[in-house]
């Protein structure tokens, strides 16, 4: 269960190709990657029941790739720093942290905002949408 999830982890024996590792070997945001993430996250917010206790691994692992992704995203704004997300404009990669941050939340809180809300949207849920 949650197998994009886990594979996101460095410890993980399938991470190779993966958003995390994409993001932080090359400082690329890969579009297919982030979606298949976050419509992962999806699914994890969609299926908690309101009086559900989320698992510590779970939310270990939640909060251990956020906080991974967020501290890249830092690194590529500190002009003191080497990391730089290549392939994002800077308003795209804020639409893409809302995204990002909006799934995380979701799956912690059982809480999913609808797609339609959103100015960028999952290509995986709206399947007409261009962003893969």
């Amino acid at each position: 269960m949650h197998m994009e999830l886990k594979r996101n982890l460095p410890t993980n024996n399938n991470w190779e190709s993966s958003f995390y590792e994409r993001l932080s070997e090359y400082g690329e945001w890969n579009y297919k990657a982030f979606w298949i993430l976050h419509l992962e996250l999806i699914n994890i917010a969609k299926n908690i029941n309101d009086s559900e206790i989320i698992e510590r691994e779970l939310a270990t692992i939640l909060i251990t790739l956020q906080q991974k992704i967020l501290n890249l995203i830092v690194a590529h704004f500190n002009k003191k720093d080497i990391f730089k997300i290549s392939n994002l404009k800077e308003e795209e990669l804020f639409d893409f942290i809302e995204r990002f941050e909006m799934a995380i939340l979701g799956a912690l809180s059982g809480v999913v905002i609808p797609e339609s809300s959103f100015d960028l949207v999952n290509p995986l849920i709206y399947p007409n949408s261009s962003e893969i």
